[in-house]
Order: C-alpha cells, then sequence, then structure tokens
C-alpha cells in the first residue's frame, strides 16, 4: 500500500472519538456497515490490525494508536491546504471547554499565539467539570473540550498523560492528621475516585475538609495549612511540599488529558484545536487535573 485515503482514516478517527461505529457512522454522514466495511479494508490493505472488538466496546491496537496519531496531522494538514487554497482568514467565534483549573495551564499560553494568528476569531471560556463538557461538545452546544478522560470509558484524542501528585502547602503539616483532611473538587471530578480509592486501599482515614469548584478555592484551602489536596503536576504551586510514601501516602495513578472537537467544527474551531494540540505536543508543554 502506497498511499493512505483520508476519506478512511478520517472514518477510524470517528470511531475512535465517539467510542464505536455507530456514533462514528452518524458523524461523518454515512451507514454503520460502510464505516465498518472502510476500516476492516484499510487494516486489510495495511496488513495490521488496527481495532480490538470486545463485548466493552473497541479499543486501539498500539499500531492504531501510531496510525491515528499520524492521521491526525494528516488531516489537519489537509484542512490547512484547502483553506488556504480558498483563501482568507478564519473568522467568527470559537467556544471553548475546560475544567477550570486548566485555564493557566492551558488557556493562557495558547491565546496568545492563537489571537495573533486568527485576530479575527473570538474565543469563549466555559469552565465546569470534565463530564459536564462532554455532552455539551456532542450536542454542539461547546465547539472544543479539553478534559480529563474517563478511564473506564475514554472518549475524544489523547493529547497528554499527567502525574497526580499529592499536595500540601509549606510549613504545614496537614498529613500528620488523622484522618486526613482534603481539599478537593465537587463530586463529578474525575480524579476524585482515584484519590478517594488509593486511600481506601491504603487502610487510611479521610474527610473533605474543603470543596471548591475553582482552582482558586482549593489553592486558598491548601494555604492555611488545615487541609492538604491532590492535582496534576503542572497545576501545582512550585512551593507547596509534593508529598509521597515518606509521608505515609499511596501512589496516584496519571491522568489523562483528552480534547474532543464538535462535529460540526467551523475551520476557526479546528485550528484552534491544532494549537492546543501543537502546544501540548511540544516537550515543555504543561497540563492540569
Amino acid at each position: 500500500m502506497r498511499h493512505l485515503d483520508t476519506e478512511s482514516l478520517g472514518m477510524l478517527i470517528a470511531v475512535v472519538d465517539n467510542g464505536g461505529f455507530t456514533a462514528a457512522a452518524e458523524r461523518v454522514g454515512r451507514t454503520q456497515s460502510a464505516v465498518s466495511a472502510r476500516i476492516a479494508q484499510l487494516e486489510e490493505n495495511l496488513g495490521v490490525r488496527l481495532l480490538e472488538r470486545s463485548r466493552r466496546g473497541i479499543a486501539l491496537t498500539e499500531t492504531g494508536e501510531r496510525l491515528v496519531a499520524h492521521a491526525r496531522r494528516m488531516l489537519a494538514f489537509e484542512s490547512e491546504a484547502l483553506a488556504d487554497l480558498k483563501g482568507g482568514t478564519p473568522e467568527g467565534s470559537v467556544r471553548l471547554g475546560m475544567p477550570d483549573d486548566y485555564v493557566d495551564a492551558y488557556f493562557t499560553p495558547v491565546i496568545s499565539r492563537f489571537a495573533a494568528a486568527y485576530p479575527r476569531v473570538e474565543i469563549s471560556i466555559r469552565c465546569d467539570l470534565s463530564k459536564t463538557l462532554e455532552p455539551e461538545v456532542e450536542r454542539g452546544q461547546i465547539d472544543v473540550a479539553l478534559f480529563t478522560r474517563d478511564l473506564s470509558r475514554p472518549t475524544g484524542e489523547l493529547l497528554k498523560r499527567e502525574k497526580l501528585l499529592w499536595l500540601a502547602a509549606r510549613g504545614h503539616r496537614p498529613e500528620r492528621q488523622d484522618p486526613l483532611p482534603l481539599a478537593l473538587f465537587p463530586t463529578g471530578c474525575r480524579a476524585r475516585p482515584h484519590i478517594a480509592a488509593a486511600l481506601d486501599d491504603a487502610g487510611l482515614r479521610w474527610r473533605v475538609a474543603c470543596t471548591s469548584s475553582s482552582q482558586g478555592g482549593i489553592y486558598s484551602a491548601v494555604e492555611t495549612g488545615l487541609c492538604l489536596t491532590a492535582m496534576a503536576e503542572c497545576a501545582a504551586p512550585p512551593e507547596w511540599r509534593r508529598l509521597g510514601a515518606s509521608e505515609g501516602l499511596p501512589p496516584l495513578p496519571d491522568l489523562e488529558i483528552g480534547m474532543l472537537l464538535s462535529p460540526n467544527a467551523s475551520t476557526a474551531a479546528r485550528r484552534l484545536a491544532d494549537t492546543l494540540r501543537t502546544a501540548l505536543a511540544a516537550p515543555s508543554a504543561v497540563a492540569a487535573a
């Protein structure tokens, strides 16, 4: 096989991003059997298996993951080329969604770069929990969303894996209290179950001392010294103490940072997605929990 069919690659990406063939078919405007046949033909032409199918759904093979990464770049270049040939610069507005603790790490460094390249595009940002943002993208209420993926049902494009760390303010030792006092985002935060499970599995007693829907609220609670928290490494203030086994705290799993694009995303929205994808792929890129 000397050439890759971009239409088939687009269908493969749709299957991955939408979690199955039925939803992918609706997104690309084809029948489920047509999408399935195109993916099967792509696998046959390449001589490799791209998807593993089971009762739990579909998952990319290692080769499939590599191909999807190439495919996203290829389709992005194709979109850029078509836009360039048509002339003009994207205009209009883009609705961007992300959890509150993503703003400093993702939005702040990207917005200046995007605004300089596309001055005619207005960005509105909506902050909420990841589980709320995902369906809003599918309904077309948000054009682009950055979110923490549900590890039991991962959707969207994986952009980055981020460490989840135990943290406390300098000069305070809340980890010595029993039960452990925690500052956490509200129920529904996708990091919260992992934090609770790690403590329960370690046989540690804990309580929620403070709940806040904003990153500022978590920061303020921890700074008092009355509680500790767990958040992504990049979102942690550098002056805070990193805690771990020496303080009797269990290890935490990594978080997966994903991106979803509306099925009817405009050129401007796709350009913003490309900017985010490039920024997070850079070695110096940062992310949040």
